[in-house]
């Protein structure tokens, strides 16, 4: 399952037009909405799973369609003041699986009555009979979030958002790694120019201790670095290379990784071939990646297939992409000038005129 399209309203900001596909790079100005995009994803998770109670001033909306292979599912509920009061889901069949208002749920053609405060795909699973609801369901129950300026290799200190992450710190990751793994992190991070002989968990203390850190030797260097010692971009990226190869041996049915203000940090040299790695790396593994950036290295090897263009005006957020504006994408192939000028230049509300 992969998201397809998201729609979110909620007192004093709305998002609209936001089209994803197999990876998606979300680009915007300052205070435009881009980390409040990622914070709706983040909620919709914590809903669907309902690791967070609605609670009694809760008002929101949402419509997301997913995809999964040549099949969607548009599903659509609102919140007020704490009560649903509204649930849609429809297949791509157009067939009207769950329709619910303040008065009545009608599920899978039987009348039910669900608690007010929880949505129907809460309380009405079974794998064989409503397959629908669990891959919904499957989409929230494997989905990361990662805050990437926030990144550091102190246990628990990474800093990613609350339901869609699944509490893993580095050690741990790296420590259920076979040796290839262990080793192709190590060969990716010289190909990023960190030259690094060896990765290594070690014991610190006495005996008794169970303290344990990430030691990196580096080449040509006498002294080993422990993990919280690194630098900053280095943190950063050992952390993705780590997580990336985690979820690939553990064979987890993954389905999307959404990172904010990705390759922040990262000088030029790093921060496109940390980005190209991690596209062409998703893409082959068939994970859902979705980033926001304002990095301009980031953004000239990213295809502006995958672009969002975020635009507030007031507290209406909409996204421009190739989806809903085709003719724009098509025209600035033609100009020549590199994808950051896209973003950085007028030729947007030019072309508008």
């Amino acid at each position: 399952m992969k998201l397809k399209s998201l729609k979110y309203v909620t007192p004093g900001w709305s998002l609209d037009g936001l089209n994803l596909s197999e990876t998606s790079l979300i680009v915007g100005r300052n205070a435009v909405g881009k980390s409040k995009t990622i914070e709706a994803l983040n909620s919709l998770v914590s809903v669907i799973l309902q690791t967070k109670e609605i609670a009694e001033h809760d008002n929101f909306f949402y419509k997301i369609i997913f995809s999964d292979n040549d099949t969607e599912l548009t599903y659509s509920f609102a919140c007020f003041q704490g009560n649903i009061t509204l649930e849609q889901l429809i297949d791509h069949n157009e067939n009207i699986l769950i329709e619910r208002n303040e008065n009545s749920t009608i599920f899978f053609n039987d009348e039910i009555n669900p608690p007010s405060n929880k949505l129907t795909i809460n309380v009405r699973r079974d794998t064989k009979l409503y397959p629908q609801i669990e891959k919904i369901v499957n989409w929230a129950e494997n989905s990361y979030g990662i805050l990437f300026n926030q990144i550091n290799m102190f246990p628990n200190g990474t800093n990613l958002f609350s339901t869609m992450s699944k509490g893993e710190s580095i050690i741990p990751m790296f420590e259920k790694l076979n040796d290839d793994l262990k080793l192709k992190v190590q060969e990716e991070l010289n190909a990023l120019d960190y030259s690094i002989d060896e990765i290594k968990i070690v014991k610190i203390g006495d005996e008794k201790s169970d303290i344990r850190v990430l030691q990196i030797n580096e080449k040509d260097v006498s002294t080993f670095l422990w993990e919280g010692l690194l630098s900053q971009g280095m943190q950063r990226t050992l952390y993705i290379l780590v997580l990336l190869f985690y979820i690939v041996s553990q064979k987890k049915k993954t389905q999307t990784i959404v990172i904010d203000d990705f390759c922040e940090g990262l000088d030029y040299d790093r921060s496109i071939k940390l980005g190209k790695y991690l596209y062409k790396f998703c893409l082959e593994n068939n994970i859902q990646l979705i980033t926001t950036s304002n990095d301009s290295f980031l953004m000239d090897v990213v295809d502006l297939k995958y672009w969002n263009i975020l635009q507030r005006k007031g507290d209406k957020v909409t996204a421009i992409n190739i989806y809903n504006s085709p003719e724009l994408f098509e025209d600035f192939e033609f100009t020549g000038l590199n994808n950051f000028d896209l973003f950085s230049s007028d030729f947007i509300a030019r072309h508008k005129k």
